[in-house]
């Protein structure tokens, strides 16, 4: 029995090595910029749009081996909405990004939390929960791109980013496209459009939605 229990932990052991190292995946904080907070989401309509075309085509989650990487039906998508419902985009990857799980638990309710979700890169065949926590990136106007960074950068989980410069949208998109890996994680865009404005050209044939709620 106890031979069998030493056999059994030892291969457990051998695999979880292959997931051990994203263990120490942190936040990547020289490509990505972290969303300033929370804002109130003047329109709902326009939170659940947004919520559900980032979670079209992100996958499962899951994968058979420790070692495989999740198959990710559409990697990287771009998304136009109106810079004047800034708001409730921002509330949108505010609660994709899971901070809303933190605001509703106690500190060491929001203490285990954040343990499960470092841990969760160990149940490599365990399906993604709908409410999964993403990683976000806000880039508001005027700020540079970090195009160098993104292009070096490895997503640890799917991303949501929002750019509040349009023309940024781009350069943004051409950098992620020459990102070495996207690990399995969906990537999203969020380009801020004044009114008016048309969307600017993207590179090679990244899917495009447009979130606003009436026809341009």
């Amino acid at each position: 029995m106890l031979k069998f229990a030493a056999a059994l932990a030892g291969g457990l052991a051998l695999l979880l090595l292959p997931r051990l190292g994203r263990l120490r995946t942190r936040y990547d904080t020289a490509a990505l910029h972290p969303l300033p907070g929370d804002a109130p989401a003047d329109d709902p309509a326009l939170v659940q749009r947004l919520t559900a075309w980032a979670r079209d085509g992100m996958g499962c989650g899951a994968t058979v081996l420790p070692t495989a990487q999740p198959h990710v039906p559409r990697p990287l998508a771009v998304a136009w909405a109106d810079a004047a419902a800034a708001d409730s985009v921002q509330h949108a990857a505010y609660r994709l990004a899971g901070y809303h799980q933190l605001d509703t638990r106690s500190r060491l309710g929001g203490l285990l939390y954040r343990v499960g979700v470092q841990l969760r890169p160990l149940l490599w065949c365990v399906p993604l929960a709908a409410d999964a926590p993403w990683d976000d990136a806000w880039f508001a106007a005027g700020s540079t791109l970090p195009l160098d960074a993104l292009r070096a950068w490895r997503p640890r989980r799917p991303t949501v980013i929002v750019v509040a410069d349009a023309t940024q949208v781009t350069a943004l998109v051409d950098a992620l496209t020459g990102t070495p890996s996207h690990g399995g994680h969906a990537l999203r865009v969020v380009g801020l459009l004044p009114a008016g404005a048309v969307p600017p050209a993207l590179p090679g044939d990244v899917p495009v939605c447009d979130l606003h709620a009436t026809p341009r």
